[in-house]
Protein backbone atom coordinates (compact mmCIF):
# COMPACT_ATOMS: atom_id res chain seq x y z
CA UNK A 1 0.00 0.00 0.00
CA UNK A 2 1.60 3.29 -1.14
CA UNK A 3 2.17 5.68 1.64
CA UNK A 4 0.54 9.25 1.52
CA UNK A 5 3.08 12.17 1.07
CA UNK A 6 3.50 14.43 4.27
CA UNK A 7 3.28 17.72 3.57
CA UNK A 8 6.42 19.98 5.67
CA UNK A 9 5.17 22.18 8.74
CA UNK A 10 4.70 25.81 7.66
CA UNK A 11 6.36 28.37 9.12
CA UNK A 12 3.70 28.87 11.53
CA UNK A 13 3.36 25.67 12.36
CA UNK A 14 7.54 25.56 13.16
CA UNK A 15 7.32 29.14 15.00
CA UNK A 16 4.47 27.81 17.01
CA UNK A 17 6.80 24.47 17.94
CA UNK A 18 9.65 26.91 18.70
CA UNK A 19 7.53 29.37 21.29
CA UNK A 20 6.91 26.24 23.25
CA UNK A 21 10.58 25.10 24.04
CA UNK A 22 11.56 24.67 27.49
CA UNK A 23 12.46 27.64 29.05
CA UNK A 24 16.09 28.41 28.19
CA UNK A 25 16.23 26.90 25.12
CA UNK A 26 16.20 29.07 21.87
CA UNK A 27 15.87 28.27 18.08
CA UNK A 28 16.36 29.24 14.33
CA UNK A 29 14.17 28.56 11.54
CA UNK A 30 15.46 27.83 8.27
CA UNK A 31 15.00 25.67 5.17
CA UNK A 32 11.46 24.16 6.83
CA UNK A 33 13.73 22.90 9.73
CA UNK A 34 14.19 23.65 13.54
CA UNK A 35 17.62 24.77 15.02
CA UNK A 36 17.39 24.40 18.84
CA UNK A 37 20.19 26.03 21.18
CA UNK A 38 19.80 24.23 24.79
CA UNK A 39 21.31 26.34 27.59
CA UNK A 40 24.58 27.77 28.25
CA UNK A 41 27.71 25.42 29.55
CA UNK A 42 29.53 27.08 31.84
CA UNK A 43 32.43 27.37 28.83
CA UNK A 44 30.19 28.93 26.67
CA UNK A 45 28.22 30.93 29.36
CA UNK A 46 31.54 32.35 30.15
CA UNK A 47 32.33 33.20 26.36
CA UNK A 48 29.13 35.39 26.38
CA UNK A 49 29.55 37.82 29.09
CA UNK A 50 32.72 38.44 28.89
CA UNK A 51 31.94 39.89 25.07
CA UNK A 52 28.78 41.18 26.21
CA UNK A 53 30.37 43.21 28.98
CA UNK A 54 33.20 44.13 26.76
CA UNK A 55 30.45 45.69 24.79
CA UNK A 56 27.60 46.36 27.02
CA UNK A 57 29.34 47.94 29.30
CA UNK A 58 33.44 49.27 28.14
CA UNK A 59 36.23 46.77 28.04
CA UNK A 60 38.43 45.80 30.94
CA UNK A 61 41.56 47.81 29.56
CA UNK A 62 39.15 51.23 29.81
CA UNK A 63 38.07 51.94 26.58
CA UNK A 64 34.45 53.06 26.37
CA UNK A 65 31.92 51.20 24.65
CA UNK A 66 31.97 51.43 20.90
CA UNK A 67 30.70 54.59 19.63
CA UNK A 68 27.22 54.93 17.11
CA UNK A 69 26.28 51.15 18.00
CA UNK A 70 23.45 49.90 19.64
CA UNK A 71 24.07 46.25 21.38
CA UNK A 72 21.43 43.49 22.01
CA UNK A 73 21.65 39.90 23.14
CA UNK A 74 18.88 37.10 21.94
CA UNK A 75 17.08 38.44 19.25
CA UNK A 76 15.22 37.06 16.50
CA UNK A 77 15.79 38.16 13.15
CA UNK A 78 13.69 37.44 10.02
CA UNK A 79 15.14 35.61 7.34
CA UNK A 80 12.88 36.06 4.18
CA UNK A 81 9.49 34.90 4.31
CA UNK A 82 9.78 31.84 5.96
CA UNK A 83 13.36 31.59 8.58
CA UNK A 84 14.15 32.93 11.85
CA UNK A 85 17.75 33.48 13.15
CA UNK A 86 18.34 34.20 16.40
CA UNK A 87 21.41 36.01 17.27
CA UNK A 88 24.21 35.44 20.72
CA UNK A 89 25.22 39.33 20.62
CA UNK A 90 23.88 41.70 17.87
CA UNK A 91 24.80 45.24 17.48
CA UNK A 92 23.13 47.44 15.31
CA UNK A 93 24.05 51.32 13.69
CA UNK A 94 20.48 52.57 14.62
CA UNK A 95 19.37 54.30 18.03
CA UNK A 96 18.33 51.70 20.87
CA UNK A 97 14.78 53.55 20.77
CA UNK A 98 14.32 52.90 17.43
CA UNK A 99 15.17 48.94 17.89
CA UNK A 100 12.92 48.73 21.06
CA UNK A 101 9.99 49.88 18.65
CA UNK A 102 10.88 47.49 15.90
CA UNK A 103 8.81 44.59 15.64
CA UNK A 104 9.89 40.28 16.36
CA UNK A 105 11.48 39.43 14.55
CA UNK A 106 13.78 42.04 13.43
CA UNK A 107 13.70 43.00 10.25
CA UNK A 108 16.52 45.25 10.13
CA UNK A 109 19.94 43.34 9.99
CA UNK A 110 22.53 44.04 12.22
CA UNK A 111 25.85 45.48 10.89
CA UNK A 112 27.76 43.00 13.39
CA UNK A 113 27.09 39.61 14.79
CA UNK A 114 28.85 37.40 17.38
CA UNK A 115 28.24 33.45 17.28
CA UNK A 116 29.62 31.57 20.32
CA UNK A 117 29.77 28.09 19.44
CA UNK A 118 28.69 24.91 21.83
CA UNK A 119 25.69 22.28 21.78
CA UNK A 120 24.09 20.01 19.52
CA UNK A 121 23.97 23.98 16.96
CA UNK A 122 27.39 24.05 16.63
CA UNK A 123 27.39 22.68 12.72
CA UNK A 124 24.18 24.74 12.21
CA UNK A 125 26.41 27.90 13.36
CA UNK A 126 29.56 27.24 10.90
CA UNK A 127 27.30 26.48 8.05
CA UNK A 128 23.76 27.57 6.80
CA UNK A 129 23.54 29.96 9.49
CA UNK A 130 26.95 32.01 8.60
CA UNK A 131 25.89 31.59 4.97
CA UNK A 132 22.28 33.32 5.28
CA UNK A 133 24.16 36.21 7.87
CA UNK A 134 26.17 37.11 4.91
CA UNK A 135 23.19 36.86 2.42
CA UNK A 136 21.13 39.19 4.86
CA UNK A 137 24.09 42.33 5.11
CA UNK A 138 25.73 41.50 8.34
CA UNK A 139 28.75 43.51 7.63
CA UNK A 140 30.80 41.65 10.43
CA UNK A 141 30.89 38.09 12.03
CA UNK A 142 32.78 36.65 15.09
CA UNK A 143 32.87 33.08 15.84
CA UNK A 144 34.11 32.78 19.27
CA UNK A 145 34.92 29.02 20.26
CA UNK A 146 35.14 28.22 23.85
CA UNK A 147 36.68 24.80 23.54
CA UNK A 148 39.55 25.60 20.89
CA UNK A 149 39.72 28.89 22.50
CA UNK A 150 39.79 30.93 19.35
CA UNK A 151 38.17 34.57 18.14
CA UNK A 152 37.51 34.61 14.51
CA UNK A 153 36.69 37.72 12.69
CA UNK A 154 35.28 37.91 9.20
CA UNK A 155 33.88 41.16 6.76
CA UNK A 156 31.30 40.37 4.49
CA UNK A 157 32.58 40.88 0.83
CA UNK A 158 29.78 40.62 -1.60
CA UNK A 159 27.89 37.83 0.32
CA UNK A 160 30.82 35.67 0.86
CA UNK A 161 32.75 35.55 4.34
CA UNK A 162 36.49 37.13 4.34
CA UNK A 163 38.76 35.86 7.72
CA UNK A 164 40.39 38.24 8.74
CA UNK A 165 42.06 37.77 11.92
CA UNK A 166 42.01 35.03 14.45
CA UNK A 167 43.01 35.04 17.98
CA UNK A 168 43.71 32.67 20.92
CA UNK A 169 45.69 34.15 24.11
CA UNK A 170 46.74 37.52 22.34
CA UNK A 171 47.01 40.31 24.86
CA UNK A 172 45.27 43.90 23.67
CA UNK A 173 43.66 43.14 20.91
CA UNK A 174 40.88 45.38 19.14
CA UNK A 175 39.03 43.25 16.49
CA UNK A 176 37.11 44.81 13.63
CA UNK A 177 34.65 46.68 13.61
CA UNK A 178 35.62 47.72 17.05
CA UNK A 179 38.90 48.93 16.92
CA UNK A 180 38.81 51.36 19.42
CA UNK A 181 37.61 48.67 21.97
CA UNK A 182 41.18 47.27 23.09
CA UNK A 183 40.78 43.68 25.60
CA UNK A 184 42.62 40.35 26.09
CA UNK A 185 41.43 37.25 24.13
CA UNK A 186 42.81 35.26 26.62
CA UNK A 187 39.82 36.32 29.44
CA UNK A 188 37.03 35.13 27.04
CA UNK A 189 37.90 31.22 27.95
CA UNK A 190 37.03 29.47 30.73
CA UNK A 191 40.28 28.60 32.42
CA UNK A 192 40.26 24.56 33.70
CA UNK A 193 42.84 23.62 36.87
CA UNK A 194 45.75 23.08 33.93
CA UNK A 195 45.20 26.17 32.34
CA UNK A 196 44.87 28.92 34.96
CA UNK A 197 43.51 32.55 34.52
CA UNK A 198 45.83 35.51 34.35
CA UNK A 199 44.95 38.14 36.88
CA UNK A 200 42.57 41.03 35.74
CA UNK A 201 43.77 44.51 35.94
CA UNK A 202 41.31 47.46 34.93
CA UNK A 203 43.70 50.46 33.67
CA UNK A 204 42.82 53.48 32.57
CA UNK A 205 44.30 54.43 29.05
Amino acid sequence: MRSKLVDPPSYEELLGKVRDLPEGHRASIFDGAIYVVEPANAARAHTLGEISATLFAGSPLGDPVPEGFTFLDDVEVAYGDDGLLVTDIAGWHLPHERLAAAASPMRIAPAWVCEVLGGSSRAFSLTAKRRAYAQLGVHSLWVADPEAHVLEVFQNQRGKWLLTAAYSEESNIAPAPFEAVHFDASDLWLRTATRPSRPRARTTR
